[in-house]
């Protein structure tokens, strides 16, 4: 079958030609972002930069592009483990992965499947889901008390939290609240920012921005 450039894709025409009028209609945008990703192009309309998905074959050989894959991981682990105390989103991961494979487009369930491989190979702990449905991925040991967990929880929805909004939500008194956030500061997992606008935030580099 002949590969058809951009300027022979009958909608794409339109897209270059009707741009600024389909951005300000939601369903038409929606239809053109769809296409376009069929196509392996980013769905932002106007760019016109290919991506390659893995190719049928790079899964029919699927050993050697997993393991690949994993070993990927285990680069974006030592990071983890010297920024982030050890631990890191899944969904922060597959990010990374994309940026550091430029053209390619690696989905979530094969960077999964290649967790699994380090999993069983004893390379790396179980990953944990939290209770707001955000998957962790493990690449040091470390255990989260009942405290700690709820404030990751709480975390995972902007990348951070402050203390009043912690006490706010969990009813704790400050001196409990105070203490956790020391706890994951000492630990690694949490950094601290001072702003005279904005007050103090504790962002978790291990769910991203």
């Amino acid at each position: 079958m002949a590969f058809a450039f951009p300027e022979q894709r009958p909608h794409l025409r339109i897209e270059k030609k009707h741009g600024k009028e389909i951005s300000k209609n939601k369903e038409q945008y929606e239809k053109i972002s769809q296409l376009r990703e069929e196509l392996g192009l980013p769905p932002e309309i106007g760019v016109y930069e290919w991506k390659e998905a893995p190719s049928l074959m790079d899964r029919l050989r699927s050993k050697g592009y997993f393991d690949q894959l994993a070993n990927e991981i285990l680069e974006l682990g030592k990071d983890a483990k010297a920024n982030m105390g050890g631990l890191m989103s899944v969904a922060e991961l597959v990010l990374k992965i994309n940026k550091s494979r430029p053209g390619k487009i690696v989905p979530p369930k094969d960077v999964i499947k290649s967790l699994k491989i380090l999993v069983d190979s004893q390379l790396i702990q179980p990953t944990r889901k939290l209770t707001s449905e955000v998957l962790i991925a493990e690449f040091i040991s470390i255990e989260l008390s009942e405290d700690q967990e709820i404030v990751f929880d709480l975390a995972s929805r902007k990348g951070f939290i402050t203390k009043e909004k912690l006490i706010l939500d969990t009813t704790w008194v400050p001196e409990r609240a105070t203490r956790v956030l020391d706890e994951l500061m000492k630990q690694g997992l949490v950094l601290k920012d001072d702003s005279y606008q904005e007050g103090t935030k504790y962002w978790f580099p291990s769910l991203g921005e």
